[in-house]
Formats: C-alpha cells, structure tokens, sequence
C-alpha cells in the first residue's frame, strides 16, 4: 500500500499534500486500498441505583459502629500520592512521608510543598497497595478517605489520606 504521492482528491479536485490519509476538504480517503470502517456503538445498559437505605448502611459500616451485621471494610493508609509541579506542570509521585513539607520538583527544580489542604499544591491522585491482593492501585482525589473497590480484586477498602500533624 503506497503512501498518498499528492496531488488532486479524487472525489472534491482539491489539491492535497503528500503522505495524508484522507482529503482536507472533503474526508474522502485517498488511497484506494483503504476502507472507511466505522466504530459500532455499544447497546446502553444503564447502572443500578443504590437506595438511600444502603449508602446509609455503607456510611455505618465505614465508622466503626460494632452494632453494624456488615462487614468492615479494611482502612488502608495511601503510600503516596500524585501532584503537578506549580513551575513546570510535570506529574511528580511523591511519598506521604513528604506531605507537608517543602520538596523540588525533579524535572525544574522548582520548590513546592505538598499538601492536600486546597489552595496548596493540589493533590490529583493517591497510591496504596490492596491489602487483598497487594497489587498497586492509584485512586483520583474524590475517592480518598471513601469506601472504594479494588480494580483488581474488587475487594473493599478505604484509602485514607489526611494532611500530617504541624510540628
């Protein structure tokens, strides 16, 4: 299958350049060993909603109430978390041991301190270890500190981050 030489679109006339796949004008493909080949969209199942009754029942469990018959999902501290350099906007994965403290960032060497508090440097994303099946797993902000299945496992656990004690 050659390579587009350039020249008139077969369908429009308009000139087109070397090496493209399809016209600039018109779409149409310009090498005739092509085909178009359209994605077919999946049929639309939607989710099953969760009553207010079980989220409450979720809520319960997560606090530690010994009344509650579920069973407890296992608080899993984040090993580190993920955050963008205020100088040069590179993603930087950092140890929690280093929350709150002044780190630079490996690529600019800006200077900046990593909190989750907001208006500070903006934690996106945290990584713990499952504690079902120790495979890594990198949660995005609005599911710290909240009840969370494991993309591996789909076992339960809370991935627990909080901003560490000023000394």
């Amino acid at each position: 299958m050659p390579a587009w030489p350039g020249g008139p679109c077969p369908d429009c006339g308009d000139d087109m350049p070397p090496n493209l796949v399809t016209c600039q004008t018109c779409r149409a493909l310009l090498n005739p060993d092509l085909e178009m080949n359209f994605v077919e969209i999946p049929e639309f199942i939607p989710l099953e909603e969760i009553s207010e009754e079980e989220m409450n029942k979720e809520d319960v469990s997560s606090s530690g109430n010994s009344e509650s018959t579920s069973t407890q999902v296992p608080l899993v501290e984040a090993r580190g978390v993920y955050v963008y350099c205020s100088g040069c906007r590179s993603p930087l994965k950092v140890p929690t041991n280093f929350l709150g403290k002044n780190v630079s960032c490996k690529h600019c060497s800006g200077s900046l301190v990593i909190s989750i508090l907001p208006g500070l440097t903006n934690v996106q994303a945290a990584y713990v270890d499952c504690p079902h099946c120790n495979e890594r797993i990198k949660a995005a902000r609005q599911f710290l500190n909240r009840n969370v299945a494991c993309k591996h496992c789909n076992g339960a656990l809370n991935i627990h981050l909080d901003e560490p004690p000023k000394t």
